[in-house]
Protein backbone atom coordinates (compact mmCIF):
# COMPACT_ATOMS: atom_id res chain seq x y z
CA UNK A 1 0.00 0.00 0.00
CA UNK A 2 1.41 3.40 -0.97
CA UNK A 3 1.91 5.96 1.76
CA UNK A 4 -0.48 8.87 1.77
CA UNK A 5 1.26 12.03 0.58
CA UNK A 6 1.39 14.68 3.27
CA UNK A 7 2.59 18.22 3.51
CA UNK A 8 6.03 18.59 5.03
CA UNK A 9 5.70 19.28 8.76
CA UNK A 10 7.23 22.72 8.29
CA UNK A 11 4.86 23.83 5.52
CA UNK A 12 3.35 27.23 6.29
CA UNK A 13 -0.38 27.36 6.84
CA UNK A 14 -2.39 30.41 5.86
CA UNK A 15 -4.95 30.79 8.59
CA UNK A 16 -7.22 33.72 9.32
CA UNK A 17 -5.66 36.25 11.64
CA UNK A 18 -7.28 38.45 14.24
CA UNK A 19 -7.71 41.20 11.66
CA UNK A 20 -8.96 41.12 8.09
CA UNK A 21 -5.70 39.94 6.51
CA UNK A 22 -4.59 36.31 6.84
CA UNK A 23 -1.63 35.60 9.08
CA UNK A 24 0.98 33.04 8.18
CA UNK A 25 1.57 30.36 10.75
CA UNK A 26 4.33 27.82 10.48
CA UNK A 27 3.35 24.28 11.39
CA UNK A 28 6.03 21.83 12.48
CA UNK A 29 6.49 18.71 14.52
CA UNK A 30 6.70 19.19 18.25
CA UNK A 31 9.48 17.25 19.96
CA UNK A 32 11.38 16.61 23.18
CA UNK A 33 13.26 19.93 23.00
CA UNK A 34 10.00 21.93 22.99
CA UNK A 35 9.17 21.89 26.71
CA UNK A 36 9.47 25.68 27.00
CA UNK A 37 7.19 26.13 23.98
CA UNK A 38 4.56 23.81 25.50
CA UNK A 39 4.80 25.71 28.77
CA UNK A 40 4.46 29.07 26.97
CA UNK A 41 1.32 27.94 25.15
CA UNK A 42 -0.18 26.54 28.33
CA UNK A 43 0.55 29.77 30.24
CA UNK A 44 -1.17 31.80 27.52
CA UNK A 45 -4.43 29.83 27.80
CA UNK A 46 -7.23 31.25 29.92
CA UNK A 47 -8.29 29.31 33.02
CA UNK A 48 -11.39 28.17 31.11
CA UNK A 49 -9.34 26.92 28.14
CA UNK A 50 -6.98 25.07 30.47
CA UNK A 51 -9.99 23.47 32.17
CA UNK A 52 -11.51 22.44 28.85
CA UNK A 53 -8.22 20.93 27.65
CA UNK A 54 -7.32 19.02 30.83
CA UNK A 55 -10.84 18.51 32.29
CA UNK A 56 -9.73 20.07 35.54
CA UNK A 57 -7.74 22.90 37.04
CA UNK A 58 -4.20 23.00 35.61
CA UNK A 59 -2.68 26.40 36.41
CA UNK A 60 0.81 25.17 35.42
CA UNK A 61 2.39 22.11 33.91
CA UNK A 62 4.76 20.06 36.03
CA UNK A 63 8.12 19.09 34.56
CA UNK A 64 6.86 15.50 34.32
CA UNK A 65 3.73 16.55 32.44
CA UNK A 66 5.81 18.67 30.01
CA UNK A 67 8.08 15.67 29.40
CA UNK A 68 5.08 13.47 28.64
CA UNK A 69 3.60 16.06 26.25
CA UNK A 70 6.90 16.41 24.38
CA UNK A 71 7.78 12.69 24.30
CA UNK A 72 6.77 12.33 20.67
CA UNK A 73 8.12 9.55 18.49
CA UNK A 74 6.65 10.41 15.07
CA UNK A 75 4.67 7.16 14.97
CA UNK A 76 2.62 6.39 18.08
CA UNK A 77 2.77 9.90 19.55
CA UNK A 78 2.68 12.70 16.99
CA UNK A 79 2.25 16.37 17.86
CA UNK A 80 2.16 19.43 15.65
CA UNK A 81 2.63 23.01 16.74
CA UNK A 82 1.56 26.17 14.92
CA UNK A 83 3.76 29.19 15.61
CA UNK A 84 3.32 32.77 14.47
CA UNK A 85 6.04 34.70 12.61
CA UNK A 86 7.67 35.68 15.93
CA UNK A 87 7.92 32.02 17.00
CA UNK A 88 5.14 32.32 19.58
CA UNK A 89 3.08 29.13 19.83
CA UNK A 90 -0.54 29.54 18.75
CA UNK A 91 -1.79 25.95 18.89
CA UNK A 92 -0.78 22.36 19.45
CA UNK A 93 -2.58 19.19 18.38
CA UNK A 94 -1.48 15.64 19.03
CA UNK A 95 -2.48 12.04 18.73
CA UNK A 96 -1.37 9.12 20.83
CA UNK A 97 -2.01 5.65 19.44
CA UNK A 98 -4.01 3.42 21.76
CA UNK A 99 -1.94 0.44 22.92
CA UNK A 100 -5.01 -1.82 23.15
CA UNK A 101 -6.26 -0.77 19.67
CA UNK A 102 -3.38 0.25 17.35
CA UNK A 103 -5.83 1.31 14.63
CA UNK A 104 -7.09 4.10 16.91
CA UNK A 105 -5.45 7.15 18.45
CA UNK A 106 -6.67 9.62 21.04
CA UNK A 107 -6.36 13.27 20.03
CA UNK A 108 -6.10 16.54 21.91
CA UNK A 109 -5.71 20.14 20.81
CA UNK A 110 -5.30 23.52 22.38
CA UNK A 111 -5.29 26.94 20.75
CA UNK A 112 -4.60 30.27 22.46
CA UNK A 113 -7.83 32.09 23.24
CA UNK A 114 -7.22 34.97 20.83
CA UNK A 115 -6.89 32.54 17.90
CA UNK A 116 -9.77 30.19 18.70
CA UNK A 117 -12.57 29.81 16.13
CA UNK A 118 -10.18 30.79 13.32
CA UNK A 119 -9.46 27.33 11.89
CA UNK A 120 -6.16 26.70 13.67
CA UNK A 121 -7.27 23.49 15.42
CA UNK A 122 -9.13 22.32 12.30
CA UNK A 123 -5.99 22.74 10.20
CA UNK A 124 -3.79 20.99 12.76
CA UNK A 125 -6.23 18.08 13.09
CA UNK A 126 -6.46 17.68 9.30
CA UNK A 127 -2.67 17.50 9.13
CA UNK A 128 -2.65 14.99 11.98
CA UNK A 129 -5.28 12.91 10.16
CA UNK A 130 -3.05 12.70 7.07
CA UNK A 131 -0.07 11.67 9.19
CA UNK A 132 -2.17 9.14 11.11
CA UNK A 133 -3.57 7.55 7.94
CA UNK A 134 -0.06 7.20 6.55
CA UNK A 135 0.97 5.49 9.79
CA UNK A 136 -1.89 3.00 9.91
CA UNK A 137 -4.24 4.83 12.27
CA UNK A 138 -7.83 4.49 11.07
CA UNK A 139 -9.80 6.29 13.79
CA UNK A 140 -9.37 9.22 16.14
CA UNK A 141 -11.02 9.24 19.54
CA UNK A 142 -11.56 12.19 21.85
CA UNK A 143 -13.03 12.75 25.29
CA UNK A 144 -14.42 16.25 25.68
CA UNK A 145 -16.40 18.10 28.31
CA UNK A 146 -20.10 17.81 27.51
CA UNK A 147 -21.03 21.33 28.65
CA UNK A 148 -18.92 23.04 25.97
CA UNK A 149 -19.58 23.73 22.30
CA UNK A 150 -16.92 21.17 21.32
CA UNK A 151 -19.14 18.02 21.11
CA UNK A 152 -21.60 19.71 18.73
CA UNK A 153 -18.79 21.22 16.65
CA UNK A 154 -17.10 17.82 16.28
CA UNK A 155 -20.39 16.11 15.35
CA UNK A 156 -20.91 18.70 12.59
CA UNK A 157 -17.47 17.70 11.26
CA UNK A 158 -18.27 13.98 11.05
CA UNK A 159 -17.44 12.74 14.54
CA UNK A 160 -19.75 10.13 16.15
CA UNK A 161 -20.68 9.96 19.84
CA UNK A 162 -19.40 6.69 21.32
CA UNK A 163 -20.59 7.33 24.85
CA UNK A 164 -21.96 10.07 27.06
CA UNK A 165 -21.75 10.01 30.84
CA UNK A 166 -22.89 13.52 31.68
CA UNK A 167 -19.68 15.44 32.36
CA UNK A 168 -17.83 14.02 29.37
CA UNK A 169 -18.64 12.84 25.85
CA UNK A 170 -16.50 10.26 24.05
CA UNK A 171 -16.40 10.72 20.28
CA UNK A 172 -14.66 9.04 17.37
CA UNK A 173 -14.09 9.79 13.69
CA UNK A 174 -12.57 7.93 10.79
CA UNK A 175 -9.38 9.72 9.77
CA UNK A 176 -10.40 9.51 6.11
CA UNK A 177 -13.63 11.37 6.90
CA UNK A 178 -11.54 14.16 8.41
CA UNK A 179 -9.15 14.17 5.45
CA UNK A 180 -12.02 14.41 2.94
CA UNK A 181 -13.60 17.25 4.92
CA UNK A 182 -10.38 19.29 5.00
Amino acid sequence: MAALPTLPPTAPALLPGAGAAPATLRVRDLGPADGDLVQALHASLSTRSQYQRYHGAMPRLSARHRERLTATDGCDHVALVAVDPTGTPVGIARYIRLSHDPAAADIAAEVVDGRQRQGVATDLLARLARRAAAGGVERFTATVLSDTRIPAMLRRRGWRVRSFDGPTTDLEADVWTLIRAA
